[in-house]
């Protein structure tokens, strides 16, 4: 008896260390070819490639709290022409002047009829498409924000969400619609029309207002029968145009919902700006399924944090040529044909939503928006590039002499290099004088910090006083340097918000220490 119960100890314990030993080999030879697949994945193919079919590039100017001075969008259309733009995407917000109990949604400083009728139609003369952008569900803070339309607010602390069960929010969003489309018809027939849409959160993910919680339906019926109420009343009104809307409120659509997306005359714009978002192939599917054309949208501003000053390059770089690479030879499954998708939006926000800071402004993203359009171009057009192991190796190789004659550069630039160089684009001026500032304040800052800490040591005293007065002096020389490039592209009074913002903080700091001084004096 003791005699088999220790064999059967020792054959158990054998058995557990094959078991180890088989399964150490198992996660070596995985980890081996997760690795050998990730070093593939990563090489950037585009040799031979062919060209890709994008019969729409449209660049997005976000009007949100920021716009440039119209004079500025006029000497951009040129270059953007040459580029491969085909059409703008202008998403006016309280900029657009409106009339009648509508007035209250326009800003005071709003583009007047005249100046923006000029504006549209020398867009025009450069054959670009007009696609105005009106936000008619979430995102509508400029709208809601007014005493006289509170009242139909999803919640009442909350002013960003419309509450769709309302007659009176039908109505509203009828009239803002009405307005836009009857002016530009004016001028053009309208051919797209984009109705906005996206983050309704609080339809979505918070306890919803009385009568929608009284209609007993799913959160992806009210936002579909909303959107499909906006978009028929937008084809009633002009049939011919073409309903344009994000989707992110899509994904989130649950299989059985999908039935009362059927009869939605409208083409959903798949939005991704950051690399670690996942690409939803079951939602791509779906579109394909349910809608005629797809659109895809990138970011060559304003995805790279509320209070970026610059864009981060490299990363808008990766942002637009994943998805080319992504489109390139995009097929649905049990189809041989290779997908093509109706056009690309490369958006530009102004501000993260109404009442946010502003971040990158639009003549700082310059490079971006150019590098991003000759990548786009060199898909379209199937040019022969040479496979990179990254990013950078990819810009190193393929674009980095067109990027510099576009931005007429004195010698070649680099992706973090833009400032040094002696670089003549519609926007170099502005560009410096914020790297400038950037570097400035930071170096101010962070020495202020210090003074401040450790103020009470007599042998620094002087020695601080001296550094207090240099920075005083340096922040006069910024702030009048920063007035004076802004205004040549910004209005008076988005200049003194903007100068502000930017360099109110760092004055506090040197206020701080002459109150402090003043104590110790």
């Amino acid at each position: 008896m003791y005699f088999s119960r220790s064999r059967y100890r020792v054959i158990s314990i054998r058995f557990f260390l094959y078991a180890v030993i088989l399964f150490s080999l198992y996660l070596c030879v995985s980890f081996y070819l997760m690795s050998e697949s990730m070093n593939f994945t990563s090489k950037i193919r585009v040799h031979n490639i062919t060209a890709i079919k994008l019969p729409n590039v449209v660049v997005h100017l976000d009007l949100k709290g920021f716009p440039p001075k119209l004079s500025y969008l006029k000497d951009l259309l040129p270059t953007l022409q040459e580029l491969g733009v085909t059409g703008l995407l202008i998403e006016y917000e309280d900029m657009f002047p409106y009339e009648g109990r509508l007035v209250n949604l326009s800003t005071r400083y709003a583009y007047n009829k005249t100046e923006l009728k000029d504006f549209l139609q020398t867009v025009i003369h450069f054959g670009f498409d007009v696609i105005p952008l009106i936000q008619t569900f979430g995102h509508m803070e400029h709208v809601l924000k007014n005493k006289e339309f509170a009242h139909l607010r999803e919640l009442p602390t909350q002013s960003n969400v419309i509450c769709p069960s309302k007659s009176e929010s039908r109505l509203l969003i009828r009239n803002m619609l009405e307005q836009i489309i009857k002016f530009h018809q004016s001028i053009l027939p309208l051919k797209y029309f984009h109705i906005g849409a996206d983050e309704v959160y609080q339809t979505y993910y918070i306890n919803k207002c009385k009568q929608c919680l009284q209609r007993h339906e799913t959160n992806a019926t009210i936002y579909l029968k909303h959107v499909k109420e906006t978009t028929d009343f937008v084809k009633e009104i002009s049939p011919q145009t073409t309903v344009l809307l994000w989707d992110d409120m899509l994904r989130k659509i649950s299989i059985k919902d999908w039935g009362h997306a059927k009869n939605l005359r409208a083409e959903p714009v798949y939005w991704r700006y950051n690399m670690k978002e996942k690409i939803s192939h079951a939602a791509l599917y779906q579109y394909h399924k349910n809608f005629d054309d797809i659109w895809i949208a990138s970011a060559f501003k304003g995805a790279d944090g509320m209070t970026a000053t610059l864009p981060i390059v490299q990363d808008r770089l990766s942002n637009h040529l994943d998805w080319m690479l992504l489109i390139q030879n995009y097929k649905f499954g049990g189809e041989v044909d290779t997908h093509s998708f109706k056009g690309i939006i490369l958006t530009g926000w102004s501000r993260y939503f109404h009442g946010a800071p502003p971040c990158e402004l639009l003549p700082v993203a310059i490079p971006s928006l150019y590098l991003n359009l000759l990548l786009i171009k060199k898909f379209r057009e199937g040019h022969d590039m040479t496979n990179s192991h990254d990013t950078i190796d990819f810009f190193h190789k393929n674009l980095k002499d067109d990027l510099t004659e576009w931005l007429r550069c004195g010698e070649t630039v680099d992706l973090d290099d833009i400032e040094t160089k002696a670089c003549s684009f519609n926007g170099d001026d502005l560009y410096k004088v914020i790297f400038n500032s950037d570097m400035i304040i930071s170096h101010i800052t962070y020495n202020m910090e210090l003074i401040l800490k450790y103020y009470t040591d007599d042998e620094y005293r002087q020695h601080n006083i001296q550094m207090y007065n240099k920075y005083l002096t340096d922040m006069w020389f910024l702030e009048s340097k920063m007035k004076k490039v802004l205004a040549r592209y910004y209005y008076d009074n988005l200049v003194t918000e903007y100068v502000q913002y930017r360099l109110e903080p760092t004055k506090k700091i040197l206020h701080k220490f002459l109150k402090l001084n003043a104590v110790f004096m």
